[in-house]
């Protein structure tokens, strides 16, 4: 087990899981949000926020924990 590459993992899955917890509650914390919003539309720009900020963390921190575990090193050692 490669305890950097599990730790990085579970901050990523974490990160994820707090921007939709705080997206629902309170989203004028997130300045890229409004901007998105403007530009493409509130259902487009919010889909892609939660994409980019939310599920691709929580997928390579769920990557990270799985490899990590495995061994895998994220600094190629």
């Amino acid at each position: 087990m490669n305890v950097v590459t599990v730790t990085v993992g579970v901050a990523c899955v974490a990160y994820g899981i707090v921007t939709i917890v705080l997206r629902a509650k309170k989203p004028e914390l997130f300045r890229k949000l409004g901007p998105m919003r403007e530009k493409l539309g509130a259902t487009a720009g919010t889909a892609l926020h939660f994409i980019g900020y939310s599920l691709l963390p929580i997928g390579a921190g769920i990557l990270f924990i799985l490899r990590g575990l495995q061994g895998y090193s994220l600094l190629g050692e």
